[in-house]
């Protein structure tokens, strides 16, 4: 609908992995360097990781797309093969003659084939996305295609292209070869926040629309804090933003269209994935059940107990509060935060507040302050917190008069989606402020 509208030649926020479209960050220009040194100087394995929606495959289309004459490749995105199966796979896509099926016939057709290319002068890179879900039995007979060699050299090379759950996986003692025979790990991390405005950008340009059209800077810090820098999701609010301003009829997407766009799109799924808790083992995930039982229980005893909660877990974005008793453990260590008096008034009497959001940045707190719009006789305050020995700004709003009132509200913000997080709490005034927008 939008895209005739802004005329784009093509959909900027397009859900594929097209590679026309790529975004070269700091994080994926130092993966397509590391992959360019892999083939170049004949790495066996290489894995590289990267959370879900951080832009793997359309990184390993990249070097599909711009493979010199002298590498072949082959791309298997759907390894949820035995280990016979996968040899079949790799056979059809290097299109290699097999005469017979048994894995010693494969194999050695694999051989021939291989090596009658090095020997041309062409190096064979085999690209595995999604390897997270192969099974034992594939890798194992991953590990064995790294054999196929001559004196000097490798004749296959392995790009394994998954979540980091195969790190764990290929700490277990029955991968401990597979684990060994890896020369090189790539990961590719999220955005930045300079660098979410700068995909935005690039991604507008690159569908190149003939009306103008831009996302405000408070836009994309917003759409930035929403998405922790993950380009799929970037592109899903981007998208649904886009539809709104269409609406209204205007070249201009403000927060006003990004907090529209949230209700959209699944915001819980999002906040879940994207607050960095995702366990990756089993007593990882045991930890972080038992710090959400532990968090949820502090904050209801601090409302109806009128006790302010010790030590509370707050975590990194709106959606992180009372959870991060094991997600606080993988941020990196704060600088001391020193309370700004500025533009500030010291508030009187324990309050009886709302919970939005806590952050580890004073200044990440005030910007999400600032994009707060609140409904006439309401508050916002500020908090400095300590959890588990690091500093925390909390973003709280009021005034209620009671719990009641105040848990009302929360359930309001959520239902509406006005709010990714939302909690009654009462607070003293010690280290409370009340926040008034320079």
């Amino acid at each position: 609908m939008y895209e005739s509208y802004y005329r784009f030649v093509k959909s900027p926020f397009r859900l594929v992995a097209d590679p026309s479209m790529l975004f070269v960050s700091e994080s994926a220009r130092e993966g397509l360097t590391r992959l360019e040194y892999a083939v170049r100087d004949g790495k066996g394995i290489v894995v590289m990781t990267g959370e879900v929606g951080t832009g793997k495959t359309t990184l390993v289309n990249r070097c599909l797309d711009e493979a010199r004459g002298d590498v072949r490749t082959a791309y298997l995105f759907n390894p949820s093969l035995s280990g016979a199966q996968l040899l079949r796979a790799l056979a059809d896509e290097l299109h290699c003659q097999v005469q017979g099926e048994s894995k010693l016939e494969l194999t050695r057709a694999l051989y021939d084939d291989l090596l009658r290319h090095r020997q041309a002068g062409r190096r064979t890179v085999l690209f595995v996305d999604e390897a997270q879900v192969l099974s034992p039995e594939a890798l194992e007979e991953l590990r064995l295609l790294t054999n196929l060699e001559t004196r000097h050299e490798k004749l296959l090379h392995i790009v394994l292209v998954a979540q980091p759950e195969l790190l764990a996986l290929l700490e277990s003692h029955s991968l401990r070869q597979l684990r060994q025979r890896v020369e090189l790990f790539i990961h590719l991390g999220p955005l930045t926040r300079e660098e979410t405005g700068q995909y935005i950008a690039h991604r507008l340009n690159m569908a190149n629309p003939g009306r103008p059209v831009a996302f405000t800077s408070e836009a994309a810090l917003v759409i930035h804090r929403l998405t922790r820098g993950v380009p799929r999701d970037i592109n899903k609010i981007c998208d649904a933003s886009l539809l709104i301003a269409f609406v209204e009829e205007t070249g201009t997407v403000t927060t006003k269209h990004v907090r529209e766009a949230m209700r959209t799109v699944d915001a819980r799924e999002m906040g879940l994935r994207l607050r960095g808790t995702r366990p990756s083992g089993p007593w990882q995930r045991l930890w972080v059940g038992a710090g959400a039982v532990v968090g949820i229980g502090a904050v209801v005893f601090a409302t109806y107990m009128g006790t302010r909660p010790a030590r509370s877990n707050v975590g990194r974005s709106p959606s992180l509060a009372g959870i991060a008793s094991a997600a606080s453990a993988e941020q990196p260590t704060p600088q001391t935060m020193q309370p700004s008096t500025q533009g500030m008034q010291p508030a009187a009497n324990a309050k009886i507040l709302v919970h939005l959001a806590s952050y580890q940045e004073r200044r990440e707190a005030e910007d999400f302050a600032r994009s707060l719009k609140l409904p006439p006789g309401r508050r916002l305050y500020l908090q400095s917190a300590l959890s588990h020995g690091r500093e925390w700004t909390r973003v709280l709003v009021g005034d209620f008069t009671d719990a009641a009132e105040a848990g009302e509200f929360a359930r309001d913000g959520l239902a509406k989606r006005d709010y990714a997080y939302a909690q009654a709490v009462r607070v003293p005034a010690n280290g409370l402020e009340i926040w008034e927008s320079p």
